[in-house]
């Protein structure tokens, strides 16, 4: 394999929804300063990232001189955008969060509106060598609130979608691809949905290769899915993977026989329970089948008797990736899933999704593990980036830079 094919430590970006970044101001201000600071303590000169761009934000760089500002921070920041998160649409730090970030849903003009004004901006910003950038978005909507008539309104203003992204493609000769992110309780949520949704949308979408899916580590742990073994059935059922967000859920093992312990672990447990992000919790039952809760505080509240039957629960809290332990030896991060992940990379080195760190929960960690000054937290982050870099390295995947610069070749 030719090194041109490994990833380099370059291309090992993070996604900005981790920044408070509500307006265009701060996300400049960002960009200077904490991308810049994740980059040189890499010890890099330039890093592609995955920036949380807000609706709010988006329009605001519809204008000409507002846009070309912009591009310079980018280039003197040595920050090369290849990447968009269009998930969120509003506010996403500070206040309750929770079930609105999947507003609006894919049936509503403004998500499709938004993520257009997206797409032109990357369109703009894609370095020289880059011929196709990436933007997530939510997977629909939320399931709880779903109905077919959603769905049908869905469909359309995606279609609508992917037809104005082929023109873009004809107009600058950049390819931009949506990536609809599985997630727990939404419409895509595990793979049997994403494979009949996407087999369903080749078939009825001439402009179909604009639209692909964004592969959360986090997410598919929380489903109790083997990310190598979702990965291959999405390879072998044809649906394009355009990006893998790497990101850790939040594993409680429970003490079968010691209710003392088991109490212990669930009052540790409960010191996750926060007001901003929702935390949706699965578990399996001794019949293997799958129980749900729409939120960690639900989970906690669960009658005794629906607890007795799980020895597990897996919660989607993204905590950071290399959290072997957190507050006690029953909880930590999802490695085998990561191990999954990265193993499934290892043996298909002809699939080359972005990769990207999306770990946005540092600031509503439990305090003994929070970062407490922002210099801490971006050396969290970029102690992050360099956990990756060691698992591709492990599995002979990284390479150094090319002398040249290396093209992106991340083409679906």
């Amino acid at each position: 394999m030719s090194r041109a094919r490994d990833w380099t430590p370059r291309q090992i970006g993070y996604c900005g929804n981790v920044h408070p970044t509500p307006e265009l101001g701060a996300l400049c201000a960002s960009i200077e300063a904490h991308f810049r600071g994740v980059r040189q303590l890499r010890g890099l000169n330039e890093q592609d990232s995955g920036l949380w761009i807000s609706a709010q934000a988006a329009a605001q760089l519809q204008q000409l001189t507002a846009r070309q500002a912009f591009l310079e921070c980018l280039q003197r920041s040595g920050l090369r955008l290849t990447s968009l998160n269009g998930f969120p649409y509003g506010q996403f730090h500070g206040r309750a969060v929770k079930a609105e970030v999947y507003r609006p849903h894919w049936a509503d003009p403004h998500r499709r509106e938004y993520s257009l004004q997206l797409a032109q901006l990357l369109a703009a910003a894609l370095p020289s060598d880059c011929v196709q950038g990436v933007i997530s978005s939510v997977p629909l909507g939320y399931a709880a609130h779903w109905s077919p008539a959603l769905q049908h309104g869905a469909e359309l203003q995606l279609r609508q979608l992917t037809q104005a992204l082929a023109r873009l493609h004809r107009e600058t000769g950049k390819k931009i691809v949506f990536c609809l992110e599985m997630e727990p309780d939404c419409v895509l949520e595990n793979t049997d949905q994403a494979i009949a949704f996407f087999q369903h949308w080749q078939a009825t979408d001439p402009h179909h290769e604009h639209l692909a899916l964004c592969f959360d580590v986090c997410h598919q742990a929380v489903m109790f899915e083997d990310c190598y073994q979702s990965l291959d059935r999405l390879r072998l059922a044809a649906v394009p993977v355009g990006k893998i967000q790497l990101s850790s859920a939040m594993i409680c093992r429970l003490p079968p026989r010691d209710e003392p312990r088991r109490q212990a672990v669930l009052r540790a447990l409960g010191d996750f329970v926060e007001p901003t992000y929702l935390h949706q919790v699965k578990a399996r039952d001794r019949q293997g089948r799958l129980l749900a809760w729409e939120d960690l505080p639900a989970a906690l509240e669960a009658a005794e008797k629906d607890l007795a039957q799980c020895a597990e629960l897996r919660i989607h809290f993204h905590v950071p990736l290399f959290s072997e332990q957190l507050l006690l030896p029953e909880l930590s991060g999802s490695h085998a899933a990561l191990s999954q992940t990265f193993d499934y990379l290892g043996d298909h080195r002809d699939f080359r999704p972005v990769l990207e760190v999306e770990t946005y929960s540092w600031g509503v960690l439990p305090a003994p593990l929070r970062p407490h000054t922002e210099q801490a937290q971006l050396q969290g982050i970029a102690t992050e980036l360099q956990w990756v870099e060691a698992q591709l390295q492990q599995r002979k995947l990284l390479s150094s830079p090319l002398p040249t610069g290396e093209a992106c070749s991340h083409a679906l």
